[in-house]
């Protein structure tokens, strides 16, 4: 929480616009990010401590990525952004369970963001622009799982197990690096929401014989730093 506060401060009061014109761009790119949540952790690491018979235990979810699409531009100081981010995790577990026969665990997750962004434009020029501002998002998590032998997990469905939606933050630092009018968008960014997810429902489902034991209240964030990298096309105005 610190971090966010310090980005919001640094973004709306401590920059300073050095020679900051007018630019438009749109474009589509690569998201990567690394997340976490305690609650799903939780849920993750019960999975992996109830069942001894794993040759082959489920990583907590962190690594995430997908596609990011952003169209936006700079008046004078001022930037504003439109965004939409797909992004999610795989994580599995496999083993011989007690019907001799090796099954294999899959727990996916899907977060996808339609955001505003707004910030300051530090300056720009017709190959170079820099800024730092805030995204407000919509967020959409969704959990999903699937089991069946490793041969055939490939073509097994997910079945969804619970989708929530949150509001989210997400401080950001962004570049653009073009030629005459196209180029490259690079956003490393901090995710986050004041919305707790709860996992509840996940636990039971691949927990079915432990989840009693569990507390009722299974809640995390997920939250973590991100970094999108888009090809734009690019319209400056001096």
């Amino acid at each position: 929480m610190r971090s966010i506060t310090l980005l919001a401060i640094i973004t709306f009061l401590g920059i300073t616009p050095a020679k900051s014109q007018s630019y438009g761009y749109g474009g589509i790119g690569y998201n990567m990010s690394f997340l976490q949540s305690d609650g799903l952790d939780f849920v993750i690491g019960r999975y992996n401590d109830t069942r001894a018979y794993l040759t082959e235990t489920m990583e907590n979810p962190r690594y995430f990525d997908g596609i990011s699409i952003h169209f936006g531009g700079a008046q004078k100081a001022f930037l504003f952004d439109f965004g939409y981010t797909q992004q999610s995790c795989v994580v599995s577990a496999s083993g011989v369970d007690q019907s001799g026969i090796e099954q294999q665990r899959d727990v996916k997750d899907k977060w996808n963001t339609i955001d505003i962004g707004l910030g300051v434009s530090a300056g720009a020029s017709d190959h170079f622009s820099l800024a730092a501002g805030v995204n407000f998002g919509l967020n959409s998590e969704k959990y999903l799982t699937r089991a069946e032998t490793p041969d055939n997990i490939g073509t097994a469905n997910f079945a969804q197990i619970n989708k929530q939606f949150k509001f989210g933050i997400s401080p950001f630092v962004q570049f653009t690096i073009t030629g005459e009018s196209a180029g490259l968008l690079i956003r490393p960014y901090y995710a986050w929401s004041p919305v707790k997810t709860d996992y509840y429902d996940l636990n039971a489902y691949i927990n079915p014989y432990t989840y009693i034991l569990d507390p009722i209240n299974i809640e995390g964030t997920l939250k973590g730093f991100g970094l999108s990298v888009l090809f734009i096309l690019y319209e400056y105005q001096d």
